[in-house]
Protein backbone atom coordinates (compact mmCIF):
# COMPACT_ATOMS: atom_id res chain seq x y z
CA UNK A 1 0.00 0.00 0.00
CA UNK A 2 1.14 3.31 -1.09
CA UNK A 3 2.32 5.12 2.50
CA UNK A 4 0.40 8.17 2.43
CA UNK A 5 -3.51 8.70 3.15
CA UNK A 6 -4.89 8.51 -0.28
CA UNK A 7 -6.21 12.00 -0.34
CA UNK A 8 -2.08 13.15 -0.02
CA UNK A 9 -0.90 11.25 -2.95
CA UNK A 10 0.28 13.19 -5.91
CA UNK A 11 2.52 13.32 -9.23
CA UNK A 12 5.33 13.94 -7.64
CA UNK A 13 5.33 10.71 -5.21
CA UNK A 14 3.95 8.83 -8.08
CA UNK A 15 7.25 10.32 -9.89
CA UNK A 16 9.36 9.16 -6.99
CA UNK A 17 8.03 5.92 -6.96
CA UNK A 18 9.37 5.20 -10.41
CA UNK A 19 12.66 6.71 -10.04
CA UNK A 20 12.98 4.40 -6.92
CA UNK A 21 11.58 1.44 -8.93
CA UNK A 22 8.89 0.66 -5.65
CA UNK A 23 8.40 -2.66 -6.07
CA UNK A 24 5.01 -4.44 -5.99
CA UNK A 25 4.00 -6.49 -2.65
CA UNK A 26 1.51 -7.99 -0.90
CA UNK A 27 -0.51 -4.61 -0.72
CA UNK A 28 0.53 -3.06 -3.88
CA UNK A 29 -0.16 -3.57 -7.50
CA UNK A 30 0.77 -1.31 -10.55
CA UNK A 31 -1.22 -1.38 -13.71
CA UNK A 32 -0.53 0.27 -16.95
CA UNK A 33 -4.21 0.45 -18.28
CA UNK A 34 -7.95 0.84 -16.45
CA UNK A 35 -9.67 -2.36 -16.46
CA UNK A 36 -11.52 -3.05 -19.85
CA UNK A 37 -15.28 -3.47 -20.71
CA UNK A 38 -15.07 -7.20 -21.34
CA UNK A 39 -16.41 -9.75 -19.43
CA UNK A 40 -13.44 -11.60 -18.59
CA UNK A 41 -11.79 -7.81 -17.51
CA UNK A 42 -14.91 -7.78 -15.39
CA UNK A 43 -13.50 -10.96 -13.99
CA UNK A 44 -10.48 -9.61 -13.34
CA UNK A 45 -10.99 -6.83 -12.08
CA UNK A 46 -13.26 -8.31 -9.16
CA UNK A 47 -10.80 -10.92 -8.66
CA UNK A 48 -7.77 -8.21 -8.07
CA UNK A 49 -9.85 -6.54 -5.57
CA UNK A 50 -11.71 -9.79 -4.02
CA UNK A 51 -7.81 -11.08 -3.49
CA UNK A 52 -6.73 -8.02 -1.63
CA UNK A 53 -9.75 -7.42 0.56
CA UNK A 54 -9.35 -11.22 1.81
CA UNK A 55 -5.93 -10.42 2.66
CA UNK A 56 -4.06 -7.14 4.44
CA UNK A 57 -6.05 -4.75 1.62
CA UNK A 58 -3.75 -2.74 -0.66
CA UNK A 59 -4.02 -0.65 -3.72
CA UNK A 60 -4.17 -1.01 -7.03
CA UNK A 61 -2.85 1.49 -9.46
CA UNK A 62 -3.71 2.36 -12.72
CA UNK A 63 -1.26 4.42 -15.13
CA UNK A 64 2.13 3.32 -13.71
CA UNK A 65 3.61 0.32 -16.01
CA UNK A 66 5.68 -2.16 -14.04
CA UNK A 67 8.95 -3.82 -15.47
CA UNK A 68 10.32 -6.78 -13.99
CA UNK A 69 7.49 -6.39 -10.53
CA UNK A 70 9.03 -2.25 -10.00
CA UNK A 71 7.20 0.85 -10.86
CA UNK A 72 8.69 1.79 -13.87
CA UNK A 73 7.38 5.17 -15.65
CA UNK A 74 3.56 6.68 -15.36
CA UNK A 75 1.40 6.02 -18.54
CA UNK A 76 -1.80 8.88 -17.80
CA UNK A 77 -4.91 7.74 -18.49
CA UNK A 78 -6.59 10.15 -21.24
CA UNK A 79 -9.05 7.51 -23.05
CA UNK A 80 -12.26 7.42 -20.39
CA UNK A 81 -13.21 10.82 -18.13
CA UNK A 82 -12.07 9.83 -14.69
CA UNK A 83 -15.37 10.25 -12.86
CA UNK A 84 -16.90 8.25 -15.76
CA UNK A 85 -14.54 5.39 -15.26
CA UNK A 86 -14.97 5.43 -11.12
CA UNK A 87 -18.41 4.73 -12.00
CA UNK A 88 -18.27 2.13 -13.98
CA UNK A 89 -15.47 0.64 -11.85
CA UNK A 90 -17.73 0.59 -8.87
CA UNK A 91 -21.08 -0.85 -11.07
CA UNK A 92 -18.92 -3.58 -12.13
CA UNK A 93 -17.53 -4.23 -8.25
CA UNK A 94 -21.01 -3.87 -6.75
CA UNK A 95 -22.48 -6.62 -9.46
CA UNK A 96 -19.37 -9.33 -9.11
CA UNK A 97 -18.49 -9.04 -5.91
CA UNK A 98 -20.29 -10.72 -2.46
CA UNK A 99 -20.83 -9.29 0.13
CA UNK A 100 -20.42 -5.79 -0.79
CA UNK A 101 -16.82 -4.04 0.34
CA UNK A 102 -17.31 -1.51 2.75
CA UNK A 103 -14.61 1.03 2.75
CA UNK A 104 -13.25 1.01 -0.70
CA UNK A 105 -11.89 4.44 -1.82
CA UNK A 106 -11.13 5.56 -5.70
CA UNK A 107 -8.65 8.51 -5.73
CA UNK A 108 -8.07 10.51 -9.55
CA UNK A 109 -4.44 11.80 -9.77
CA UNK A 110 -3.50 14.68 -12.08
CA UNK A 111 -0.77 14.11 -13.98
CA UNK A 112 0.38 15.67 -17.08
CA UNK A 113 -1.63 14.70 -19.95
CA UNK A 114 -4.03 13.02 -17.76
CA UNK A 115 -4.43 10.83 -14.76
CA UNK A 116 -3.43 7.83 -12.38
CA UNK A 117 -6.10 5.84 -10.63
CA UNK A 118 -5.82 4.71 -7.27
CA UNK A 119 -8.48 1.96 -6.00
CA UNK A 120 -7.75 1.35 -2.08
CA UNK A 121 -8.88 -2.16 -0.90
CA UNK A 122 -9.04 -2.01 2.86
CA UNK A 123 -8.79 -4.85 4.52
CA UNK A 124 -12.30 -6.06 5.02
CA UNK A 125 -14.10 -7.80 8.28
CA UNK A 126 -16.98 -8.55 6.19
CA UNK A 127 -15.58 -11.53 4.56
CA UNK A 128 -14.93 -13.48 3.20
CA UNK A 129 -15.68 -11.82 -0.11
CA UNK A 130 -16.26 -14.14 -3.24
CA UNK A 131 -16.27 -13.16 -6.58
CA UNK A 132 -19.79 -13.91 -8.48
CA UNK A 133 -20.22 -15.23 -11.96
CA UNK A 134 -22.89 -16.50 -13.88
CA UNK A 135 -21.42 -19.63 -16.06
CA UNK A 136 -23.57 -22.08 -18.21
CA UNK A 137 -26.97 -20.14 -16.68
CA UNK A 138 -25.30 -21.41 -13.27
CA UNK A 139 -24.39 -19.01 -10.70
CA UNK A 140 -20.60 -19.46 -9.38
CA UNK A 141 -18.41 -18.14 -6.29
CA UNK A 142 -14.61 -18.11 -6.37
CA UNK A 143 -13.18 -17.16 -3.11
CA UNK A 144 -9.35 -16.17 -3.83
CA UNK A 145 -6.52 -14.17 -1.69
CA UNK A 146 -3.19 -12.24 -2.05
CA UNK A 147 -0.54 -14.31 -1.48
CA UNK A 148 2.61 -11.44 -1.73
CA UNK A 149 2.30 -10.90 -5.67
CA UNK A 150 0.68 -13.38 -6.76
CA UNK A 151 -3.16 -14.40 -6.24
CA UNK A 152 -4.70 -18.40 -5.09
CA UNK A 153 -7.80 -20.07 -4.34
CA UNK A 154 -8.43 -20.16 -0.82
CA UNK A 155 -8.83 -23.44 1.34
CA UNK A 156 -11.32 -24.59 3.48
CA UNK A 157 -9.80 -23.68 6.55
CA UNK A 158 -8.68 -20.29 5.18
CA UNK A 159 -12.53 -18.98 3.97
CA UNK A 160 -14.08 -20.55 7.54
CA UNK A 161 -11.34 -18.49 9.64
CA UNK A 162 -12.15 -15.15 7.32
CA UNK A 163 -15.93 -16.23 8.41
CA UNK A 164 -14.86 -16.07 12.17
CA UNK A 165 -12.50 -13.19 11.89
CA UNK A 166 -15.37 -10.57 11.83
CA UNK A 167 -16.95 -11.81 14.75
CA UNK A 168 -13.72 -12.37 16.92
CA UNK A 169 -13.12 -8.65 16.12
CA UNK A 170 -16.72 -7.69 17.19
CA UNK A 171 -16.35 -9.46 20.79
CA UNK A 172 -13.01 -7.75 21.22
CA UNK A 173 -13.92 -4.66 20.12
CA UNK A 174 -17.36 -5.44 23.06
CA UNK A 175 -15.23 -6.68 25.51
CA UNK A 176 -12.69 -3.52 25.65
CA UNK A 177 -15.68 -1.37 25.67
CA UNK A 178 -17.50 -3.03 28.45
CA UNK A 179 -13.87 -3.18 30.41
CA UNK A 180 -13.37 0.53 30.20
CA UNK A 181 -17.28 0.85 31.13
CA UNK A 182 -16.34 -1.14 34.73
CA UNK A 183 -13.01 1.09 35.36
CA UNK A 184 -14.65 4.17 34.70
CA UNK A 185 -17.72 3.17 36.72
CA UNK A 186 -15.29 2.16 40.11
CA UNK A 187 -13.11 5.66 39.65
CA UNK A 188 -10.02 4.13 37.82
CA UNK A 189 -9.73 6.72 35.07
CA UNK A 190 -6.50 8.60 34.21
CA UNK A 191 -7.48 11.89 35.50
CA UNK A 192 -10.04 12.68 38.06
CA UNK A 193 -12.84 13.02 37.08
CA UNK A 194 -16.16 14.86 39.41
CA UNK A 195 -18.37 12.80 41.48
CA UNK A 196 -21.62 11.66 39.89
CA UNK A 197 -23.19 10.42 36.42
CA UNK A 198 -20.46 10.29 33.80
CA UNK A 199 -21.40 10.61 30.00
CA UNK A 200 -19.27 7.97 28.40
CA UNK A 201 -18.73 7.40 24.75
CA UNK A 202 -16.37 5.06 22.88
CA UNK A 203 -15.69 4.49 19.13
CA UNK A 204 -13.29 1.29 18.48
CA UNK A 205 -12.36 0.81 14.25
CA UNK A 206 -12.23 -2.78 13.96
CA UNK A 207 -8.87 -2.24 11.94
CA UNK A 208 -7.21 -1.28 14.87
CA UNK A 209 -8.08 -3.72 16.98
CA UNK A 210 -6.64 -6.43 14.24
CA UNK A 211 -3.53 -4.45 14.21
CA UNK A 212 -3.38 -3.09 10.47
CA UNK A 213 -3.33 0.36 11.66
CA UNK A 214 -1.90 1.79 14.94
CA UNK A 215 -2.19 5.65 15.68
CA UNK A 216 1.29 7.82 15.80
CA UNK A 217 0.95 10.07 18.82
CA UNK A 218 3.12 12.33 18.04
CA UNK A 219 1.98 14.40 15.45
CA UNK A 220 -1.84 14.65 17.68
CA UNK A 221 0.13 15.93 20.48
CA UNK A 222 2.63 18.43 19.14
CA UNK A 223 -0.20 19.96 16.49
CA UNK A 224 -3.28 18.57 16.65
CA UNK A 225 -5.20 18.26 20.16
CA UNK A 226 -7.45 20.82 19.30
CA UNK A 227 -9.53 18.29 17.24
CA UNK A 228 -9.76 15.51 19.46
CA UNK A 229 -11.05 17.92 22.45
CA UNK A 230 -14.93 18.58 23.44
CA UNK A 231 -17.17 21.41 21.89
CA UNK A 232 -17.49 22.37 25.56
CA UNK A 233 -13.84 22.94 26.74
CA UNK A 234 -13.47 26.37 25.54
CA UNK A 235 -9.98 25.98 24.10
CA UNK A 236 -8.54 25.29 27.28
CA UNK A 237 -7.06 21.96 27.95
CA UNK A 238 -4.02 20.24 29.03
CA UNK A 239 -2.67 16.48 27.94
CA UNK A 240 -0.21 13.05 29.51
CA UNK A 241 0.69 10.41 27.97
CA UNK A 242 -0.06 7.46 29.26
CA UNK A 243 0.54 3.48 28.65
CA UNK A 244 -2.64 3.16 26.53
CA UNK A 245 -2.04 6.25 24.52
CA UNK A 246 -2.69 10.06 24.92
CA UNK A 247 -5.34 11.66 27.21
CA UNK A 248 -6.55 15.21 26.67
CA UNK A 249 -8.12 16.68 29.17
CA UNK A 250 -10.02 19.72 30.68
CA UNK A 251 -8.19 22.43 32.82
CA UNK A 252 -10.98 23.05 35.27
CA UNK A 253 -9.77 20.89 38.23
CA UNK A 254 -11.76 21.29 41.00
CA UNK A 255 -11.90 19.81 44.41
CA UNK A 256 -12.94 16.56 43.53
CA UNK A 257 -11.63 16.44 39.86
CA UNK A 258 -12.07 17.68 35.99
CA UNK A 259 -15.22 18.11 33.93
CA UNK A 260 -13.72 15.40 31.11
CA UNK A 261 -11.50 13.89 29.16
CA UNK A 262 -10.78 12.09 25.45
CA UNK A 263 -8.82 9.08 25.75
CA UNK A 264 -6.76 8.45 22.44
CA UNK A 265 -5.62 4.75 22.62
CA UNK A 266 -2.81 3.72 20.46
CA UNK A 267 -4.92 1.26 18.90
CA UNK A 268 -7.28 4.14 17.53
CA UNK A 269 -10.32 3.43 20.01
CA UNK A 270 -11.46 6.97 21.23
CA UNK A 271 -13.16 7.44 25.02
CA UNK A 272 -14.87 10.42 25.25
CA UNK A 273 -16.49 11.34 29.31
CA UNK A 274 -17.85 14.13 30.37
CA UNK A 275 -19.68 14.91 34.27
CA UNK A 276 -23.51 15.01 33.54
CA UNK A 277 -24.87 16.67 36.28
CA UNK A 278 -26.61 20.09 36.35
CA UNK A 279 -27.50 22.24 39.55
CA UNK A 280 -28.80 25.44 40.85
CA UNK A 281 -27.21 28.40 38.91
CA UNK A 282 -25.94 25.95 35.87
CA UNK A 283 -28.88 25.95 33.74
CA UNK A 284 -31.51 24.95 37.01
CA UNK A 285 -33.30 28.40 37.22
CA UNK A 286 -34.80 26.83 40.74
CA UNK A 287 -33.18 25.75 44.15
CA UNK A 288 -33.79 22.10 44.33
CA UNK A 289 -32.48 18.85 46.10
CA UNK A 290 -33.44 16.52 43.10
CA UNK A 291 -30.18 15.38 41.80
CA UNK A 292 -30.34 16.36 37.60
CA UNK A 293 -28.83 14.73 34.70
CA UNK A 294 -28.72 17.57 31.82
CA UNK A 295 -31.58 16.66 29.30
CA UNK A 296 -29.59 19.23 26.44
CA UNK A 297 -26.19 18.31 27.58
CA UNK A 298 -26.86 15.03 27.46
CA UNK A 299 -28.19 14.71 24.20
CA UNK A 300 -26.00 17.27 22.17
CA UNK A 301 -22.64 15.82 23.69
CA UNK A 302 -23.45 11.91 22.52
CA UNK A 303 -24.24 13.41 19.19
CA UNK A 304 -21.42 15.97 18.68
CA UNK A 305 -18.78 13.25 20.65
CA UNK A 306 -20.04 10.55 17.09
CA UNK A 307 -19.64 12.98 14.65
CA UNK A 308 -15.92 14.19 16.24
CA UNK A 309 -14.65 10.94 16.35
CA UNK A 310 -15.57 9.60 13.33
CA UNK A 311 -14.00 12.46 11.61
CA UNK A 312 -10.55 12.11 13.89
CA UNK A 313 -10.41 8.31 12.68
CA UNK A 314 -10.83 8.99 9.58
CA UNK A 315 -8.39 11.78 9.77
CA UNK A 316 -5.93 9.21 11.20
CA UNK A 317 -6.45 6.69 8.48
CA UNK A 318 -8.69 4.06 9.65
CA UNK A 319 -11.68 3.17 7.68
CA UNK A 320 -14.40 0.54 7.58
CA UNK A 321 -16.07 -1.07 10.48
CA UNK A 322 -16.02 -0.07 13.93
CA UNK A 323 -17.95 -0.71 16.83
CA UNK A 324 -20.04 2.65 18.99
CA UNK A 325 -21.13 2.33 22.06
CA UNK A 326 -22.65 5.13 24.79
CA UNK A 327 -24.02 5.25 28.12
CA UNK A 328 -24.72 7.24 31.78
CA UNK A 329 -22.48 5.49 34.30
CA UNK A 330 -23.74 6.06 38.26
CA UNK A 331 -27.05 7.78 37.35
CA UNK A 332 -29.07 5.58 40.11
CA UNK A 333 -31.17 8.25 41.92
CA UNK A 334 -30.94 11.39 39.37
CA UNK A 335 -33.83 12.80 37.72
CA UNK A 336 -33.52 14.63 33.95
CA UNK A 337 -33.51 18.29 33.44
CA UNK A 338 -35.64 18.82 30.76
CA UNK A 339 -35.36 22.55 28.65
CA UNK A 340 -38.91 23.24 27.38
CA UNK A 341 -38.02 27.02 25.99
CA UNK A 342 -34.88 28.13 27.21
CA UNK A 343 -35.97 31.51 25.42
CA UNK A 344 -38.87 32.13 28.19
CA UNK A 345 -37.39 29.86 30.57
CA UNK A 346 -39.52 27.01 30.92
CA UNK A 347 -37.96 24.01 32.23
CA UNK A 348 -38.97 20.75 33.90
CA UNK A 349 -37.45 17.60 34.96
CA UNK A 350 -39.00 13.87 34.72
CA UNK A 351 -40.76 12.42 37.18
CA UNK A 352 -39.11 9.08 37.18
CA UNK A 353 -35.62 8.29 38.83
CA UNK A 354 -33.57 6.20 37.31
CA UNK A 355 -33.91 2.76 39.20
CA UNK A 356 -30.21 1.65 37.47
CA UNK A 357 -26.87 2.36 38.26
CA UNK A 358 -25.62 2.23 34.87
CA UNK A 359 -28.00 3.17 31.58
CA UNK A 360 -25.96 1.44 28.90
CA UNK A 361 -27.78 0.69 25.55
CA UNK A 362 -26.29 -1.99 23.32
CA UNK A 363 -23.53 -1.23 21.11
CA UNK A 364 -24.25 -0.13 17.20
CA UNK A 365 -22.35 -1.95 15.03
CA UNK A 366 -21.28 0.64 11.77
CA UNK A 367 -20.57 -1.21 8.89
CA UNK A 368 -18.32 2.07 7.05
CA UNK A 369 -17.23 4.98 9.01
CA UNK A 370 -17.08 6.77 5.72
CA UNK A 371 -21.02 6.30 4.69
CA UNK A 372 -22.50 6.35 8.22
CA UNK A 373 -25.40 8.11 9.37
CA UNK A 374 -25.11 9.82 12.27
CA UNK A 375 -28.58 10.76 13.09
CA UNK A 376 -29.86 7.46 12.37
CA UNK A 377 -27.58 5.68 15.00
CA UNK A 378 -27.71 8.51 17.57
CA UNK A 379 -31.48 8.45 17.88
CA UNK A 380 -32.58 5.44 18.96
CA UNK A 381 -29.78 5.12 21.68
CA UNK A 382 -31.14 8.58 22.95
CA UNK A 383 -34.58 7.53 23.07
CA UNK A 384 -34.01 4.53 24.95
CA UNK A 385 -31.81 7.14 27.53
CA UNK A 386 -34.86 9.38 27.85
CA UNK A 387 -37.23 6.39 28.23
CA UNK A 388 -35.29 5.02 31.57
CA UNK A 389 -36.13 8.73 32.81
CA UNK A 390 -39.71 7.98 31.67
CA UNK A 391 -39.82 9.89 29.09
CA UNK A 392 -41.53 8.68 25.60
CA UNK A 393 -38.50 9.52 22.81
CA UNK A 394 -35.85 12.11 23.08
CA UNK A 395 -37.50 15.28 21.38
CA UNK A 396 -34.23 16.69 19.84
CA UNK A 397 -35.03 15.31 16.24
CA UNK A 398 -36.80 16.93 13.57
CA UNK A 399 -39.88 15.00 12.61
CA UNK A 400 -40.11 15.29 8.72
CA UNK A 401 -36.34 14.99 8.27
CA UNK A 402 -35.19 12.86 11.34
CA UNK A 403 -31.73 15.65 11.66
CA UNK A 404 -31.12 16.18 15.38
CA UNK A 405 -32.13 19.68 16.12
CA UNK A 406 -32.03 20.37 19.89
CA UNK A 407 -33.81 23.61 21.16
CA UNK A 408 -31.23 26.69 21.77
Amino acid sequence: MLPLSIEKINEALLLELCEEGCPESQTLEFKRELPGKLEQDKHELCKDVVALANAEGGDLVYGIEEKDGVANKIVSISTEDGDATERRIRQVLDAGIEPKIHGLRIQQISVSEGYVLILRVPASYDGPHCIRTDKNSKQQRRFVMRNGTMISDMSYDQIRGAFDRTATLAEQARRFIATRRELIAKGETPVPLKSGPQLVVHLVPISGLAGRLAVDLMPIYKNGMHEFTGSFWRNSFSSTFNFDGLVIHTNDMGEDGYHGYNHIFRIGALEDIRHGVVRFGDGVKESTDDKLVGASLMSKFFYNSLKRRIENLKSLGFSGPALFGLGILNVKGYKLHIEIDTLHDLYHRSSKTVDHQHLVPSEVWIEDIDTVDIDSIIRPLLDTLWQAFGIEHCPYFDDATGKFAPRR
